[in-house]
């Protein structure tokens, strides 16, 4: 029995000394006293070793692939990647418990890249005049601390390629805190189906975002990314200082974003855009001084707490149908010297006796919601539904607030109409700003609808077939186009996911799918591919003769394009453009108004090319056009796409003539 027990001793003094073993072993090797250049250093390593790099400037490109500490001496320890233009300057592959400290990294196409790793810490660097992107955490890297760097002056590589700061694209469990991000030519922080806590930074200048959060359309397209956001400060980024969409999901609490400005087409300028769904909640928040709105919310389903919005060029708070905004308990906002209103879109400010009506189109049975909030104080509201034809309410409600109303849509019902109004009324002595909000019942295709209703196949490939969800989307896409367009389309196949592409056209009206898709991104993707279709076996040879003439003369000038994509050749120029238009007819036009007023005009001749395929005559023997939106639509408890349709006539340049009063179909 002792010996028995001597040799279970023994055995675990052993296994101890083979655990520690490493510790011992662990040595510091000094660059360049023991070697000429880091990455020999880095070869010789073992294991959790520490290289510390003396001041000078390295001319390399550096890969680690093995757990150690590399640690420079500030500033002045210098590690140029500009030997090679298509690497990083460092990159970590494959490796646990690797520390990089100390540094000035730059010129390398990629500052620091880190794939497929853990237990990363990136710590006190100047991470400097780098291409794409300073750091990249990618390949579903976890475990990474990104902290006290300063991440500057991020450019596009060639063809205008991003100039993001920090992406963590897949990453997880990623902690930022406490880093400088500024002038980056792209975004300061671009989250791709990522999840994140991003703490104590300081974001300024960035030219397009100061923090975007995605899923990734390529590799996680069905995953959207997750953030916790405290405690930053955004300050002088351009068109959101922080834009959140596809459905992603964050919590703000105690930021100051300020200053936001619009882009070069005076778009924007926004503090806060949530959109597509996403879900987010605001606690504490100072949105101050933007050029465009405070919190810009076209959809997504937002819970606010006590909040500042002030002294914004736009309105503090801009609301529209296809948000859900909700007011945590004793939610207090400071709604301040906004030069455009306190509120606006679906919020009004509503005087003593003054009521507030919405339109509601209801097609389908099922339940219709609506909700009055009142935004700034307590106020005596009366909130009402009125069935199709009724003078009298359907249902009311007067406390407590909010103010809810849910109603059953019936057969009996649709049979005398599909128009509902929803009415709040202010019947105490006090002005007070009041959000209505309203969601109908709505009806979802079928894949078997696709083939049945638009003889349509549908095939897969290595992979399972379309699910329902993906078929609502692409039938809602084709319901709502033109039914010449919509017979361009022979067959629709889903393959596997492709980390070079989302969709493809391969004549003959077949369209390729690849992998799963979040809403918004699937739709706009099917639409694209749609676009190829269309001018492939409907436009004409005159129109696409034009066409080519219009993408020869845009040359390179980015002005003359809808997106960076569009570039690519007059087929992609095409299929993005028609895109573009069907998400968003009107936000299009915009933009290539305001360019053409700068003697940039081609992108508007494009766009009156669109307009001629949805050209249509009114009933009263008029042109006309159809003009569209792509929404996302929440209410409390869910969110769904809506492609949005509307006739409108047309002006004397063969424009579209908007109303005020313009009231869109729903597909």
């Amino acid at each position: 029995m002792i010996g028995c027990r001597f040799s279970v001793v023994a055995m675990l003094l052993t296994l101890l000394l083979l655990l520690l073993a490493p510790l011992a072993l662990a040595k510091t090797i000094e660059v360049p006293k023991d070697f000429a250049t880091i990455q020999a250093a880095v070869n010789a390593a073992d294991p959790g070793d520490l290289i510390l790099v003396s001041p000078g400037s390295y001319r390399e490109n550096i890969i680690i692939r093995k757990s150690l500490e590399l640690r420079g001496s500030g500033a002045e320890t210098i590690v140029d990647g500009s030997a090679a233009r298509s690497r990083p300057t460092i990159w970590v592959q494959d490796a646990t418990n690797v520390i990089i400290q100390n540094l000035t990294i730059t010129k390398g196409r990629r500052g620091i890249q880190v794939d497929r790793s853990s237990q990363i810490l990136i710590a006190k660097n100047i991470i400097q005049a780098n291409r794409r992107q300073g750091i990249l955490i990618t390949e579903n890297s976890h475990t990474v601390e990104i902290r006290e760097n300063q991440i500057l002056d991020t450019q596009p590589d060639e063809g205008n390629i991003l100039g993001n700061g920090i992406i963590l694209n897949s990453a997880k469990d990623a902690r930022l805190s406490n880093n400088l991000i500024a002038r980056s030519a792209y975004s300061g922080i671009r989250l791709l189906s990522a999840t994140a806590h991003i703490e104590g930074n300081i974001l300024e200048e960035n030219n397009f975002y100061g923090m975007e959060i995605w899923p990734n359309w390529i590799d996680s397209p069905d995953i959207p990314s997750q953030a916790v956001i405290t405690h930053n400060i955004l300050k002088n980024n351009v068109r959101a200082g922080i834009f959140i969409t596809e459905e992603s999901i964050a919590q703000l609490r105690n930021n100051q974003i300020v200053e936001t400005r619009t882009d070069r087409d005076g778009r924007h300028g926004h503090a806060l855009w949530v959109t597509d769904g996403s879900i987010v909640t605001l606690e504490g928040n100072a949105l101050v001084r933007s050029q465009g709105h405070g919190l810009f919310a076209p959809s997504g389903r937002v819970t606010l707490s006590a909040n500042t919005l002030s002294e914004s060029t736009g309105c503090g708070l801009r609301i529209e149908d296809g948000a859900w905004l909700s007011l945590a308990p004793e939610a207090k906002l400071a709604l301040t010297d906004n030069r455009s209103g306190e509120a606006c879109g679906t919020a009004r400010l509503l005087e003593p006796a003054k009521s507030l009506a919405l339109s509601i189109v209801a097609t389908q049975t099922g339940s219709l919601k609506a909700q009055a909030l009142t935004l700034t104080q307590e106020a005596a509201l009366l909130l009402a539904l009125f069935g199709p034809g009724q003078e009298s309410p359907y249902a009311q409600v007067q406390h407590p607030e909010p103010l809810k109303l849910s109603v059953e849509v019936s057969p009996e019902t649709l049979a005398l109409g599909t128009r509902w109004r929803a009415v709040v009324e202010n019947r105490g002595g006090n002005s007070t700003l009041v959000l209505l909000q309203t969601a109908a019942p709505f009806r979802l295709g079928s894949c078997s609808e696709i083939t049945s209703e638009f003889g349509i196949q549908l095939f897969q490939i290595d992979g399972p077939p379309f699910s329902e969800r993906q078929c609502n989307i692409i039938y809602s896409s084709l319901k709502a186009v033109p039914e010449a367009m919509r017979r361009t389309t022979t067959s629709i196949t889903n393959n596997p996911s492709d980390p070079q592409i989302a969709g493809s056209y391969t004549g003959g009206g077949r369209i390729n799918l690849f992998g799963p898709m979040l809403r918004r991104t699937l739709a706009f993707v099917f639409i694209h591919e749609l676009g190829h279709a269309v001018q492939d076996r409907l436009v004409s040879r005159e129109l696409n003769a034009r066409w080519r003439e219009l993408h020869r003369r845009s040359g390179d000038d980015p002005d003359n394009f809808v997106s960076d994509y569009a570039q690519t050749n007059q087929a992609e120029d095409f299929a993005e453009t028609f895109a573009h238009y069907v998400e968003e007819t009107l936000e299009l036009l915009k933009i290539a108004r305001e360019r053409a007023a700068r003697n940039k005009t081609v992108l508007l001749e494009k766009v009156k090319l669109i307009f001629e395929l949805f050209g249509t005559t009114r009933a009263d023997g008029l042109p006309a056009a159809f003009i569209y939106q792509l929404r996302m639509k929440s209410d409390e408890e869910k969110t769904r796409l809506a492609l949005r349709r509307t006739e409108v006539g047309l002006d004397a340049e063969g424009l579209p003539k908007i109303s005020e009063a313009t009231e869109w179909e729903e597909f």
